[in-house]
């Protein structure tokens, strides 16, 4: 039967459960039905009034006022039903009840202001406003295509200067190569198959991709990246640099420079942003002012 009450579907059934529980109960529960003036129906503690049946017809504009007035006498006798049986002080039909008109208190008092701060426009001083005070959210680094040839020769001191060597050889060729110089397109064209390590760059002309100062995700990466922004202009090649990650020898090949996206392209985003902290900054309020309200305290578990 609790089940049957939590789950009645209209949400004067709720109304009636808890206003019922500031009435006394010395009025007879029987089955016998009595009119008040205002009060169409009574059952025991419970009343059914005008707009009860209102409510309901609205729900159910089909319906005859006849038909509307059997429907919630039957509801209001189970539910006084269920009072009876002290299913009122059932700890999952509070926790339903509790529910119901938590969200009806938010829908009423709270759901308003967020349809309407959802509604208003955002005057664009403001959006301007937060875009200048966050412009370094909208700036993207300067950015340089890098090109590589690794090699890691651990801790052996023979290797170290065999490997060093071997990449001097192959700086000396490209710099000797006018072609290639002309290109930094090309990365290190050949040289990389011969004279690199790197798994994901040696067979792409050794070409890392596009990298900013900072950020890269793998040691290798932002040691190379380092070194590339050390480097003058496009084209340039790096001297045989030794590092804790190995020996390097990197290209600079193309630049993209810092940027800040203009207010235009990001207004939109902005005002959402906003009216997301508009909504939040009423939630809080919201809910700041319930709990400010005076309360008789916290719960005296020991009268239980």
């Amino acid at each position: 039967m609790n089940r049957l009450l939590i789950r009645l579907p209209v949400f004067g059934a709720l109304l009636i459960v808890v206003s019922c529980q500031k009435e006394t109960m010395s009025q007879s529960a029987g089955p016998s039905s009595t009119r008040d003036e205002g009060v169409p129906l009574r059952f025991g503690s419970l009343a059914v009034t005008g707009s009860d049946i209102d409510h309901y017809l609205a729900e159910n504009p089909n319906i005859s006022r006849e038909t509307a007035l059997k429907a919630l006498e039957e509801r209001a006798r189970l539910v006084q039903a269920a009072l009876d049986a002290g299913m009122d002080e059932d700890p999952l039909a509070r926790a339903e009840i509790s529910r119901i008109l938590i969200s009806r208190l938010r829908e009423t008092r709270l759901d308003p202001q967020l349809r309407s701060i959802a509604s208003q426009p955002i005057p664009e001083s403001r959006l301007r406003e937060i875009y200048e005070s966050r412009k370094d959210r909208f700036q993207s680094a300067e950015k340089r295509q890098v090109a590589l040839l690794w090699l890691n020769p651990g801790d052996n001191p023979e290797r170290i200067a065999q490997y060093t060597d071997k990449l001097k050889q192959a700086r000396d060729w490209l710099l000797s190569n006018n072609e290639l110089l002309r290109n930094p397109g090309e990365g290190f064209s050949v040289l990389s198959v011969d004279h690199s390590e790197h798994a994901s760059s040696r067979f792409k002309h050794g070409i890392l991709g596009w990298l900013e100062h900072e950020g890269a995700q793998d040691s290798v990466a932002a040691a190379a990246a380092r070194i590339a922004f050390s480097l003058e202009k496009p084209g340039d090649v790096s001297e045989v640099v030794a590092l804790p990650e190995g020996l390097f020898l990197v290209r600079f090949m193309d630049a993209k420079p810092a940027s800040v996206r203009p207010f235009e392209s990001v207004s939109a985003e902005l005002e959402q942003s906003e009216r997301r902290r508009m909504q939040q900054d009423a939630e809080a309020a919201f809910l700041s002012s319930v709990m400010s309200r005076e309360s008789s305290g916290p719960l005296d578990e020991s009268a239980n």
